[in-house]
């Protein structure tokens, strides 16, 4: 690890980059220059410039807390929701899946019993045999169109509405099921339609039906040992949507799965109460 890598915060980075936020300490870190070569340090200035914008280029921000005071900021401005931020798909998106909600614990003990995940003093994992089929079963959807992964999942979801959605943020599969008397839409990904898609055709000879297939395929994803789509590595992270928050509000990051090459939400871990 380098000391690039110890500053380094890619949840604030990348395509999760606030724009006005990078902008304001940008100009923030160049005043501060300013003032010091004003004050006759002329190579304490140019140090200070050259640290700050490289701590800006690496971590998204240098001033204390942005990523906290940012939305309550543009709340106050009136802009909370648009500011520097394109419109897309609703909240919705980062957890969409193809089944609906589960009691994880008993998903946990289905995918035990099936041999799907193991368990020792270090916890749960997956085992290699349903890594190997899982991984294979990606294979041949990690080159379909978005219209083609929309009819695989019309092939596991019969009883859904499914659509290819594209709009300025990106590329979906929308999956529309009645829960109860409400129409649910389910925004996924393409890197979850690949995992998730995958997931049921790997679990086809485990034993589980159609419906615990469905329920399972969420929770496979945060075994996720690289992205679904590109092939890179994943990490665990946080996302915050920075200055993006709708009005009143200031949410703390989401604790996530992400691809490190694409930036890719991969999974969200449950929020501990």
């Amino acid at each position: 690890m380098t000391a690039l890598d110890v500053i380094r915060r890619p949840e604030y980075t990348g395509a999760r980059r606030c724009w006005p936020c990078t902008v304001v300490n940008v100009v923030l870190v160049l005043a501060a220059s300013v003032a010091v070569y004003v004050a006759d340090f002329p190579i304490v200035a140019g140090v200070v410039a050259v640290l700050g914008l490289l701590g800006v280029w690496a971590r998204g921000y240098v001033v204390p807390y942005t990523p906290r005071f940012a939305p309550r900021l543009a709340n106050a401005l009136g802009v909370g929701g648009t500011f520097g931020h394109d419109e897309g798909p609703p909240e919705r998106e980062l957890g969409g899946s193809l089944g609906g909600e589960a009691d994880p614990d008993a998903v946990v003990d289905t995918l035990l019993q099936a041999g799907v995940l193991a368990e020792d003093a270090e916890g749960l994992y997956m085992t290699d045999e349903f890594r190997t089929r899982w991984r294979d079963a990606m294979g041949p959807l990690q080159e379909a169109t978005l219209d083609e992964l929309a009819e695989a999942v019309m092939g596991v979801r019969m009883d859904a509405d499914v659509r290819a959605e594209r709009n300025e943020r990106g590329e979906y599969v929308v999956v529309a099921s009645h829960d109860g008397n409400r129409l649910h839409d389910a925004w996924l990904t393409r890197p979850v339609v690949i995992a998730e898609v995958a997931g049921v055709n790997a679990l086809a000879g485990s034993g589980l039906t159609r419906e615990a297939q469905l329920l399972a395929v969420e929770p496979l994803r945060s075994f996720l040992a690289e992205c679904p789509d590109c092939g890179g590595p994943v990490e665990e992270t946080t996302t915050v949507d920075c200055c993006g928050g709708p009005p009143g509000t200031a949410a703390e990051p989401d604790h996530v799965l992400a691809c490190t090459d694409c930036d890719s939400l991969l999974f969200t871990f449950p929020t501990e109460e």
